[in-house]
């Protein structure tokens, strides 16, 4: 059994923490000198709500120094897959769950409530940056925006640092830091626009079959 401080996602993630990919797409430019810190919040919510269904490539950095890349699939609300290169590994959020599957691993698909996870933030159907007490600081200098994330009502679970750059406004970098201090960086490889992203894609029955994993 897990000791009772891991969070959800600490035990569900492992090396592999949850990670999503952001397009970078057309948006009016925001994190000027000026800015006060509410009104980058505001800008930033609106970018992230014209992400609807991308999709692209990713890099990931873990605590130890190890690096692995794959690519993602995102459709809000609710929905994202990553399929880690070589195959063997595949993390999806159905809306309800998140799913970490690891073909190397015997103890089958391992769900967790997509409530517990960082992702929550980021698959609403509409995000409010400037919810209460939600972002614990804005800031902007040398041409970037960075956003710090922390659920005040589960502090443990650690914060989610989102880094932009201005212009044009792109989110280039994810990193979620844990209580314990480790953290993991996502850089954002290639993104784009997609279509045609069936509900079928985001089925972690499915996924865990088509792997070979109990479901």
């Amino acid at each position: 059994m897990a000791p009772a401080s891991e969070t959800p996602y600490i035990r569900a993630m492992k090396r592999r923490t949850l990670i999503t990919a952001l397009a970078a797409l057309p948006f009016a430019g925001f994190g000027s000198a000026a800015a006060a810190q509410d009104q980058v919040l505001v800008e930033v919510s609106k970018y992230l709500n014209q992400l609807r269904t991308i999709q692209g490539r990713f890099t990931q950095v873990n605590s130890d120094g190890s690096q692995s890349t794959g690519q993602y699939y995102l459709a809000r609300p609710g929905l994202i897959r990553f399929e880690y290169d070589g195959g063997k590994a595949m993390v999806i959020a159905d809306g309800i769950n998140v799913g970490v599957l690891d073909a190397k691993s015997n103890a089958g698909a391992q769900k967790y409530p997509l409530s517990a996870t960082p992702l929550r933030f980021l698959l609403r159907d509409q995000i409010d940056l400037t919810e209460r007490n939600l972002s614990r600081g804005a800031s902007s200098q040398n041409g970037q925006t960075s956003v710090v994330l922390q659920d005040p009502k589960a502090p443990k679970d650690g914060t989610m640092t989102l880094l932009f750059s201005n212009k044009p406004p792109a989110l280039k970098q994810w990193t979620v830091t844990e209580k314990t201090g480790a953290k993991t960086i996502v850089r954002l490889d290639t993104l784009e626009r997609a279509s045609g992203l069936s509900r079928g894609m985001f089925s972690i029955e499915a996924a865990a079959r088509k792997m070979g994993i109990r479901s």
